[in-house]
């Protein structure tokens, strides 16, 4: 069943898009004062609700903005999904002042945004992602920015300019040292030899909540899976690599231009199968192996 129309929730309130006038978005447009997070529901049920709650909470004290109860967020849109999956984003703004600098004002708008979920592609699923390394934009390691989600976007903006003027399906970014961090809006990983690697998250990478996932189908596996620091090079000997966030799960990569070529998704195709059941069914205790040969290749040798 789908949704006639995105629902609106403001401060708790339910309205329309002619009702949010100027001056409630006033500071959050002018400025990108305010910090969001995107999440998914399925049948009524909000996934890792937690955990971006704790993000935004860290976002909230970076930022030194004021937060909304949190079991008055959660009931709100509760009351709103529907059966199926929908697509959530919570956004939490400063209220004022008009000028730059917000002195001691803490006090916060915040805006539930809840519509039908548009999935990306199933060819990309099939085929995978092309992606190249952006040369306009790097992400600073040293910097608070690259653990919070901002209201402004502008570098991921410029970054998903970047990938259709490349001809290509999304960037890799790299940060200041030159090291990988991560995708537009997405986490990174890549499999070499039967183990899986990601950038550390002092490399300038935001900690992802389907990130953290993976390393829990793995440990919980014992699947082999490393953090650490990777250059462009690394890439030119992998086996796979895949992309991770809250609205793709898990995206399996076929070519980063100039460094890396793979027709081979079985791993990626393995832990996303792992992801849905996770995401429908919420217990890693309930998922079961459907691939045997891919769980072998996996497992740490004894």
């Amino acid at each position: 069943m789908r949704m006639k129309s995105e629902i609106l929730l403001f401060n708790g309130k339910k309205v329309n898009e002619k009702e949010l006038n100027f001056s409630y978005l006033k500071r959050g447009f002018l400025y990108g004062d305010g910090i969001f997070e995107t999440m998914i529901s399925f049948d009524k049920k909000i996934f890792k609700f937690q955990q971006h709650w704790n993000r935004m909470l860290f976002g909230a004290k970076v930022c030194n903005l004021k937060v909304p109860n949190k079991k008055v967020i959660e009931e709100l849109i509760l009351e709103n999904l529907k059966e199926g999956f929908c697509y959530i984003r919570l956004n939490l703004w400063r209220k004022r002042p008009e000028t730059i600098s917000p002195e001691e004002q803490k006090e916060t708008n915040f805006l539930i945004i809840i519509r039908d979920y548009k999935p990306y592609p199933e060819k990309f699923y099939k085929e995978g992602m092309i992606c190249g390394i952006s040369k306009r934009i790097r992400r600073n390691e040293k910097s608070v920015m690259c653990k919070i989600k901002s209201l402004n976007f502008l570098e991921n903006i410029i970054l998903k300019i970047e990938a259709k003027k490349e001809k290509c399906d999304d960037m890799i970014v790299l940060n200041t040292s030159g090291y990988i961090s991560e995708g537009s809006v997405s986490n990174i990983f890549f499999v070499k030899n039967n183990i899986i690697y990601t950038p550390s998250c002092q490399s300038g990478c935001l900690e992802g909540i389907t990130r953290k996932i993976v390393f829990e189908i793995c440990e919980r596996e014992n699947i082999k899976i490393k953090e650490g620091w990777f250059k462009n090079d690394f890439l030119s000997d992998c086996d796979e690599v895949f992309l991770t966030n809250t609205l793709m799960g898990i995206m399996p990569v076929k070519e980063i231009k100039g460094y890396f070529k793979s027709k081979s998704f079985k791993v990626s195709q393995y832990l996303r199968e792992k992801y849905l059941k996770i995401l429908k069914f919420g217990e890693l205790e309930k998922l079961t192996f459907s691939n045997k040969k891919v769980e072998n290749q996996l497992y740490n040798e004894k």
